[in-house]
């Protein structure tokens, strides 16, 4: 059973590895549909236009729980700007409400989202897609993903990203 949903796995891996259409020499971020915990739909589509910033996590990842009391500043710089953050998570609905009741996290966050944070892995020379976590993901108003970095030290391009996003276009407020 474990070799199958392997096989299964590396195929779908696989299929996110080739084709992706470029913008400018940027990759095209791929289509998504998430819903996050508290009932609000995102679908890549609808948020063209406006500046996205995903952040791949988990509950038991030690870098992405320290990551979070800087992220939450980051929305809060950036709450009257046409940005909307994501949170991409591996876990459980319920397993989320109870932890982010002890760390508010002020991403939008999307449980069992395993299947699109899959979707935004880059291949390695083998063509594996490969993980690590925390990784962030800027998408630009054209749908290009314009960072894609792993680690805590990603924290630091999506700040640079964010403010020349801001610093070109103004934002549009509600």
């Amino acid at each position: 059973m474990r070799a199958a949903f392997c096989l299964v796995f590396c195929f779908l891996l696989a299929l996110t590895a080739f084709g992706q259409k470029k913008i400018d020499g940027k990759s095209v971020a791929p289509a998504f549909n998430v819903t996050s915990i508290d009932g609000k739909i995102f679908d890549s589509a609808s948020l063209k236009e406006k500046v996205v910033v995903l952040n791949l996590w988990f509950i038991n990842c030690p870098n992405c729980v320290a990551e979070i009391k800087l992220l939450n500043k980051l929305v809060d710089e950036y709450k009257d700007k046409d940005v909307v953050f994501i949170g991409l998570a591996t876990n459980k609905k319920a397993e989320l409400e109870k932890f982010l009741k002890k760390n508010p996290f002020k991403y939008n966050i999307v449980p069992q989202a395993i299947q699109t944070i899959l979707s935004f892995g880059e291949p390695d020379k083998n063509g594996e897609i490969n993980i690590a976590f925390p990784m962030h993901v800027v998408i630009d108003r054209n749908g290009a993903i314009v960072v894609r970095r792993s680690g805590m030290k990603g924290l630091g391009d999506v700040q640079n990203e964010l403010e020349r996003q801001f610093k070109t276009t103004p934002s549009k407020t509600k």
